[in-house]
């Protein structure tokens, strides 16, 4: 019973990242031409954890979620972009972990006044000095396949929703990546929209 269970619970998160990968692939025929966003009011952990679900059985990284106290934390946003924002911060930790050692990711969401602040933290090899000005650059890459999009993809879609991304890195300890968007307050929006 219990097989079946996850068998469901992971194959319903596959269709959902699919039907995302597919709507993403169809609208992002190049960099400059991220989808318009389709915003939504969404709960925020719920979506994280259907996101860090993709990674649970992941052979080189061990992930936890911590979102204590933040459980209904709403946002206003593109669940889709928002996601795929996620992953690629995720994909990214993983592959900072060198060949020889075990990945240990945390990710983290907490609450900073009005702001959702997101944090995904490697054990990896951290990010040289020399590297760090261009990180979030097109075409910026360290591996020798892909097109070096995804942390430039991650800076547009958050700084879509009025949101910033940034990092913290030490040489051999590892990275942090942060992801800050707005909470959803329906007050402050009803006084906004004078409703």
């Amino acid at each position: 019973k219990e097989y079946n269970e996850y068998i469901e619970r992971v194959t319903s998160i596959l269709i959902e990242q699919i039907d995302t990968l597919s709507n993403i692939a169809t609208e992002f025929s190049n960099f400059a031409q991220i989808p318009n966003a389709r915003n939504q009011v969404f709960e925020l952990a719920g979506q994280m954890k259907k996101v860090i679900g993709l990674f649970e059985s992941h052979d080189r990284a061990t992930i936890k979620f911590n979102c204590e106290g933040c459980e209904t934390i709403l946002v206003n946003a593109d669940r889709e972009q928002l996601s795929r924002a996620i992953i690629n911060l995720i994909k990214n930790a993983i592959q900072a972990i060198p060949e020889d050692k075990r990945g240990n990711i945390t990710i983290t969401l907490n609450h900073k006044e009005d702001m959702a602040v997101i944090a995904v933290a490697d054990n990896g090899s951290g990010i040289p000095l020399e590297l760090r000005d261009k990180l979030f650059g097109p075409s910026f890459t360290t591996k020798t396949s892909g097109m070096g999009l995804g942390l430039a993809i991650v800076k547009n879609i958050v700084e879509n929703f009025s949101g910033r991304v940034w990092f913290e890195t030490e040489l051999e300890k590892g990275t942090t990546f942060y992801i800050e968007i707005p909470v959803y307050n329906k007050e402050n929006t009803d006084t906004e929209t004078g409703n």
